[in-house]
């Protein structure tokens, strides 16, 4: 007798698509801030806030979200808007012309995992009530779970005032993954995934193969007792300033090695300071610097959006990254070398050359390598875009 079986999802699935996938930190926040831009925020920002237990906070002023919209969107691992022909509605584009979609393969906001294992989610969207969620990421490191055996903890609530006095009930409900009162089976099958895996650490401490402090069920109650989240936190979203009726931010707490090190006043050794440069260079120019006013034809266009990465010692902000502190493209205009120009959706350059510092008189014109085949399909075309190279000669001697 054939039957039809479903696939069956572990909770490690979503470790897999989210912090693994990964490269580092500063790709998060560029993931995370791109989530930002497809929301029509005008400003984003990440906050790293010192004190015991140092909080970095993202928050944007793009449309937010509903209870609802968390529910059927964020919590969907997968939604993927670029698979439809949805767009976003007017209403929600905050004045703001059309943008193309940044975000790739719906995972976006599982960069979160990177940053931190806790995550206090607060959302608003203008006309309807604030929506809040935590999650701790270490859930869904558990082999031993069930995608479906892990609950989120949610709350919607009418006045920000009011976040703070929630939290204590979004913590219960979330140690609730771990045994629930409420839910005996439910309780009978959280209880054994992590006995499983605290016998699991146990075995892999023994063998030196642990990258766990402790049981991982233990490290997770402990860590949910003295998680705390102030209000200066949350100071700098638009939202709790006034400055914005909409937007979300995303409050990680126990935040990695990458983030701690930009709160060091001085830099101790060389992997701190090459943790701090890959930080400065992924992020430092995170809109188009090759914007050229004076070329109003070319494709690439000044962007309402701005952007910014503060460190707070106390309730001193130092500015690390922002809109302001990124070059342009007057940098490099009187740099020897340069191409600029157009590659066409046939991949094919048209445009101007300098070499030594004297421009060639007419127009350049590179084709393709002849065995390179060319995507034609519209979600893989490969243009057009515009090309901007600049370099020069340095001599050593």
């Amino acid at each position: 007798m054939i039957t039809g079986v479903a696939f069956q999802t572990k909770a490690r699935t979503v470790d897999h698509l989210g912090r693994e996938q990964i490269a580092d930190t500063p790709t998060a926040i560029s993931e995370l801030w791109k989530n930002a831009f497809d929301a029509y925020a005008r400003n984003v920002a990440l906050d790293i806030f010192d004190g015991a237990t140092p909080v970095a906070v993202i928050e944007d002023d793009g449309h937010g979200m509903s209870r609802d919209e968390f529910v059927s969107r964020w919590l969907v691992v997968g939604t993927e808007s670029k698979a439809t022909t949805e767009r976003t509605p007017m209403k929600d584009r905050n004045g703001l012309g059309l943008r193309p979609r940044q975000g790739q393969k719906g995972i976006g906001r599982l960069s979160c995992a990177n940053l931190g294992p806790i995550l206090l989610l607060v959302s608003k969207r203008q006309g309807a009530p604030f929506v809040a969620a935590l999650v701790d990421w270490r859930l869904f490191e558990n082999p031993f779970l069930n995608l479906s055996d892990i609950q989120i903890p949610v709350v919607d609530f009418d006045l920000k005032e009011e976040l703070f006095d929630q939290l204590p009930g979004l913590i219960e409900g979330l140690v609730r993954n771990l045994n629930d009162p409420e839910d005996t089976a439910r309780s009978r099958r959280l209880e054994a995934a992590w006995a499983a895996y605290d016998r699991l650490y146990e075995t892999e401490h023994v063998e030196g193969r642990s990258n766990k402090l402790g049981a991982p069920s233990l490290e997770l109650r402990s860590s949910m007792e003295i998680l705390k989240f102030e209000p200066r936190h949350v100071s700098q979203w638009p939202v709790w300033s006034g400055e914005s009726e909409h937007g979300t931010a995303l409050l990680v707490s126990g935040i990695n090695y990458d983030l701690q090190v930009e709160l060091e006043m001085e830099i101790a050794d060389s992997t701190a300071r090459a943790a701090r440069d890959r930080f400065f260079e992924t992020l430092t120019s995170f809109v188009d610097p090759f914007v050229d006013p004076l070329n109003p034809e070319a494709r690439a266009v000044e962007l309402d959006f701005d952007y910014a990465v503060r460190t707070w010692h106390g309730d001193v902000p130092e500015l690390v990254v922002g809109s302001e502190k990124q070059f342009d493209r007057r940098l490099l205009d009187g740099l020897e070398h340069q191409i600029i120009g157009t590659i066409d959706k046939n991949g094919v350059f048209s445009g101007r050359v300098k070499a030594f510092g004297n421009w060639i008189e007419d127009t350049c014109s590179i084709d393709p390598p002849r065995d390179l085949a060319i995507p034609t399909r519209v979600d893989t075309e490969v243009g057009p875009f515009d090309m901007y190279i600049a370099s020069m000669d340095v001599d050593f001697h």
